[in-house]
């Protein structure tokens, strides 16, 4: 499946008053709209294929990540078994992206500083939008974690619709993708508040 946008400028000549036809010809150009590239659909595409083989990983080790505290921290509800199931993949979502990094140059950091920036923009316009409630910042985040979650889930899927690579994409691995790389920045400390 693809999909091009195009845009359409009427260039033609519309002066004067037009009663019942126009025989006059009138001038289409169209161009298709260009896409701004991301990396992101390069790396949901991957996890994706990732996550699809099973695997069966001892999660003990991720203690050092502690993300049961980290859920609980955060009041995570709606995502909570979801992170529990995909934190086994933290392991593998960090090789993939180490390697991704090796051949793009900094991708890793730029990928993550941007889920940071719109977890940021994203608290923030929540936070503004309670600021009369009367309760603390950690409080209103902790009410609307799932929420936060799913903002960033959507962003990260119009990233990926609107980028080149979208034809390429099965929904299944968009879907697999997106739950593994946000478990994955997670448990990276990109999204949602540290215990303390």
């Amino acid at each position: 499946m693809t999909r091009d946008y195009y845009n359409v400028d009427n260039n033609g000549n519309n002066t004067g008053l037009m009663i019942a036809q126009n025989t006059a010809p009138i001038y289409l150009s169209y161009e298709k709209v260009k896409k701004i590239p991301s990396l992101i659909p390069l790396i949901i595409q991957s996890l994706g294929d990732i996550c699809s083989e099973d695997i069966i990983e001892n999660t003990a080790n991720l203690q050092a990540f502690k993300p049961d505290k980290k859920i609980e921290y955060n009041c995570i509800l709606k995502y909570k078994d979801i992170i529990k199931k995909y934190a086994a993949y933290y392991y593998k979502c960090e090789q993939y992206l180490n390697a991704f990094d090796n051949s793009n140059i900094r991708s890793k950091t730029k990928i993550l500083n941007w889920i940071n920036l719109r977890y940021l923009k994203a608290k923030g316009t929540i936070l503004a939008e309670n600021k009369n409630s009367g309760k603390e910042d950690i409080e209103i985040i902790q009410q609307n974690s799932d929420k936060l979650i799913e903002i960033l889930q959507e962003q990260i899927y119009e990233t990926i619709i609107n980028s080149e690579k979208f034809s390429d994409m099965y929904r299944e691995d968009i879907d697999l993708g997106i739950a593994c790389f946000t478990c994955f920045c997670f448990m990276k400390c990109k999204i949602l508040e540290k215990p303390l």
